[in-house]
């Protein structure tokens, strides 16, 4: 087991030694669909991907309807933000310098996470880590640097892997990632720790990803920022450009020449400017493009319900610019490949780490369901082959034992951590602020 994961052996009481567990369901692998398949997780990696049941003795077997899917990656979120509710500010903005300066964002988002992460740190990441796995995210970016993480604590390894902390990538402990992030380009945002300024100035980096261009198409601010990037040398191969509401055909292909890739986040667009990037010009310019949830105050709670949204918007604004299996790719493989970690996650191949959800639905149109699915349609989420979250069933066939319930959307399912004590003290912290704890996943009809 690897040991940004042995912490969940204390909840879940799972086996340390090499048990190889075998998942029956129908397998969605990177060139084919497998009805009916069998995934084999040994020593926390994906060992084979089968159409037929593989000849191990001994296994822990588990014998799904479901459509198992590789776990979803993540790479732009605020996840300490997830503990407030939905912020409605009633209007629509320019660009991203307006509403951060918004008083009534500030009495209701900033000011108190920026009290409350001092003495909360640890609940607050695991909450918010909770609702990612949730929706099958197990791969996230964007805890920010002391500026609002005073001290970025070890319990920041344990859940979903958090790729500018502990991936469990390059060994345990915190601070060994090859990814920065990055606010923006003006002076008080680029805020980078020394180890990631060290990381850029030497180009000995996987990625950085850089809030850009974020307000509406024809906004002076937001469409002067590509020229800042480029003025600040950070344009390259290894570059992720986030929001992008402001850049022009002439910028995406430019960003495509140069191998740079483009973070797509729509709900939060819309809510915050009422509408959102030319993706499609992006599409035009073979621009690599990664989906994800920005926050849950504007944005989605999680990977799954931002791919929702982005149907829903790709067929309305866009002429169904996207497919379903498209926008999968988007949420998993294309992300993995933007951050260089493709040999370890974003796709069930023999070899990568068993980052995996379950996912009740058709299974004779696996993308379809997805970007249709619900909170409650997951049914098991795993990272490195632990368990954490899904059904009672799924968890108990796998050994998993010691955990809390948790209602989501009005089903039952388990969660591989002590829920309880955790709320209630997020739920007293709040209260001191005059306000609410988030849900853990929004339920719709």
């Amino acid at each position: 087991m690897k040991p940004f994961l042995v912490a969940l052996v204390l909840f879940l009481a799972v086996p340390a030694h090499a048990e190889t567990l075998l998942i029956n369901g129908t397998i969605v692998a990177p060139d084919q669909v497998f009805q009916n398949g069998w995934l084999a997780i040994e020593d926390g990696k994906i060992r084979s991907v089968t159409p037929s049941r593989p000849d191990v003795k001994g296994a822990r077997e588990l014998v799904t309807k479901d459509i198992v899917f590789p776990g979803f990656v993540d790479l732009h979120n605020h996840p300490l933000y997830g503990i407030f509710p939905r912020w409605r500010p009633g209007k629509t903005y320019a660009n991203r310098y307006q509403w951060r300066g918004d008083a009534g964002y500030l009495r209701a988002i900033q000011n108190p996470e920026g009290k409350l992460v001092t003495q909360h740190f640890c609940d607050m990441d695991t909450y918010v880590e909770l609702q990612a796995l949730m929706g099958g995210t197990t791969s996230i970016l964007g805890l920010f640097e002391p500026a609002d993480t005073p001290k970025v604590e070890p319990c920041v390894a344990g859940l979903a892997r958090n790729l500018d902390w502990a991936s469990g990538f390059h060994g345990p402990g915190v601070g060994k990632e090859r990814i920065a992030n990055v606010l923006g380009v003006r002076p008080n945002d680029i805020r980078l720790s020394p180890q990631a300024m060290e990381m850029v100035k030497t180009g000995d980096y996987d990625l950085i990803a850089v809030h850009l261009a974020e307000g509406r198409r024809d906004d002076a601010e937001s469409k002067a920022e590509f020229a800042q990037l480029k003025a600040l040398g950070l344009l390259s191969e290894k570059t992720a450009v986030i929001h992008g509401g402001g850049l022009t055909e002439a910028n995406f292909a430019e960003l495509a020449k140069t191998g740079g890739a483009f973070i797509w986040s729509p709900r939060s667009n819309f809510e915050l400017y009422g509408e959102t990037a030319d993706v499609a010009a992006a599409v035009r310019q073979k621009v690599r493009i990664a989906l994800a949830p920005d926050w849950s105050p504007t944005g989605s709670m999680n990977m799954l319900a931002e791919l929702n949204y982005a149907k829903t918007v790709s067929d309305r604004d866009f002429d169904r610019l996207f497919s379903s299996k498209y926008l999968f790719e988007m949420a998993t493989v294309v992300p993995a490949r933007i951050a260089r970690i493709d040999d370890k996650v974003g796709s069930l191949k023999p070899g990568l780490f068993a980052d995996v959800f379950l996912l009740r639905g058709d299974a004779s149109r696996p993308y379809d369901a997805l970007v249709g699915a619900k909170p409650q349609d997951v049914t098991l989420t795993l990272v490195s082959g632990v368990p954490i979250y899904g059904t009672d069933e799924h968890l108990t066939k796998l050994g998993a034992t010691g955990a809390e319930k948790v209602t989501v959307c009005g089903e039952t399912r388990t969660a591989a951590l002590p829920l309880a004590g955790l709320t209630a003290r997020l739920q007293k912290a709040l209260a001191g602020e005059s306000l609410q704890l988030g849900p853990l996943a929004e339920c719709r009809r």
